[in-house]
């Protein structure tokens, strides 16, 4: 099924992953100022007042007691204690929110000197190099004591949430997206003379609206078409009967008129059953003719055989082509307009031809007539529209190139009138392969 033009789906899925995403990273800002650093900020607190007691216990105690004092703490809290000898290895730890915010408190607490340190083979544990009257003392303690790395998990938090939403909104938009591409497809084989099935109608309120809407719409359509059918050929049937009694009539006269009157008169009345035809011809309906496979190079040779039969010049050039699926009385009523429409206003041999072209098979009718100006080509497709001028000045109903068009347009085939090399006109439709 194809997407809507302009990529409907895409574009409202790029909306709303756009928006999640700024609203989850609004969260995440939120989160860091208004919970985070104050939680973090309340657990340093509180292990800077811990230092603050065991360096207040360390000022205060006997060796003996201190030694009790730190064998407690390591065994309760796991903080380990022991006096500074000489240049140990260590370097300072690197800077990050909970870290930074824990050096500049105990550098308040306990004086420049009172820092924090990582030291080989002590993987997760930091030290604080924590001066006393006495001594100088390491204190070693878990890095989550004051730093506890919530930003990497916040992140994949935050990353899952996302990938959540993009699949949530991903379906929503599929569900929004799939009634909506199956009615802008139903458009457009009803654009192209096709009867296609009803909506289904579903989807959201909005949507079920618009496709009862199209399904009513092409059911009236349907009703017009129908009505317009009947109409046609209701009259074309009642004007055969009085114009065969005429011609009847005329014919019968004999000696009464003089010859050329007579025979003016047969060809006013055939040129009249020819546009009572054509009448019929439009008024009828190429959908309910069934696609079949269709020798296009065949059925033009006979379609040509068959005005050949009723006296027109006429010669063939047809290649060899794929078979298309197309509707053969259709294609036949197309080749008779075309031929019939050069026969009339171009006025010598008439040729048929068919070739193959890059993505196409190429239908053409040419005759030497005077053409037809650029500036008129589109107007001349539309129904009871002439140009007696621009061509021979023969009569008819203006009928036969709007047949040949809305029979191209059925079968999704492109149909142009283009000047013949050497003057004339080339009237040709091109039907591409894909049908």
């Amino acid at each position: 099924m194809k997407l809507l033009p302009g990529s409907f789906f895409w574009r409202t899925l790029a909306v709303l992953v756009v928006a999640l995403v700024a609203s989850q990273g609004a969260a995440l800002l939120l989160f860091r100022s208004q919970v985070q650093q104050p939680r973090m900020g309340q657990g340093i607190g509180q292990f800077v007042s811990h230092l603050k007691t065991i360096n207040a216990a360390l000022e205060s105690l006997t060796p003996e007691a201190s030694r009790a004092f730190i064998e407690r703490l390591a065994e309760r809290e796991g903080i380990r204690v022991y006096p500074v000898r000489g240049d140990e290895p260590g370097r300072p730890a690197p800077e990050g929110p909970g870290l930074r915010m824990f050096r500049e408190r105990i550098k308040g607490l306990f004086g420049p000197e009172a820092e924090v340190f990582v030291r080989p083979g002590t993987p997760g544990v930091l030290w604080v190099r924590l001066p006393t009257s006495r001594a100088d003392y390491w204190v070693g303690f878990p890095r989550n004591r004051v730093d506890r790395g919530e930003s990497d998990a916040l992140l994949y938090w935050i990353f899952a949430g996302v990938v959540i939403a993009i699949a949530a909104t991903a379906l929503i938009a599929w569900r929004l997206n799939r009634p909506l591409a199956r009615l802008a497809q139903a458009a457009e084989e009803l654009g192209q003379g096709k009867d296609p099935p009803p909506v289904p109608e579903t989807g959201p309120t909005e949507v079920r609206a618009v496709a009862k809407a199209f399904n009513q719409m092409k059911e009236r359509l349907k009703g017009n078409e129908r009505e317009r059918t009947t109409f046609l050929a209701g009259i074309s049937h009642d004007l055969r009967t009085p114009l065969a009694r005429l011609r009847l009539d005329v014919e019968m006269l004999g000696d009464k008129v003089e010859a050329d009157t007579q025979k003016g008169m047969v060809s006013d009345l055939e040129d009249m059953n020819a546009i009572i035809d054509q009448f019929i011809d439009y008024a009828r309906s190429e959908a309910t003719e069934p696609f079949s496979a269709v020798d296009l190079a065949r059925l033009a040779r006979e379609g040509a055989e068959r005005a050949a039969r009723s006296g027109v010049a006429i010669r063939c050039e047809l290649a060899e082509v794929p078979v298309l699926m197309l509707r053969p009385l259709a294609i036949n009523r197309l080749v008779a307009n075309l031929v019939q429409n050069a026969v009339r206003h171009g006025g010598g041999e008439v040729m048929v031809s068919v070739r193959g072209t890059q993505g196409e098979v190429l239908l053409g009718v040419a005759d030497r007539g005077p053409g037809i100006a650029a500036g008129e080509v589109e107007r001349l497709k539309e129904p009871f529209t002439r140009r007696d001028d621009a061509r021979s000045g023969q009569s008819g109903a203006g009928l036969g190139l709007a047949i040949v068009a809305r029979i191209a347009k059925a079968h999704g085939a492109r149909f142009d009138l283009l000047p013949r090399e050497g003057g004339g006109l080339m009237a040709q439709v091109a039907f591409p392969l894909a049908s």
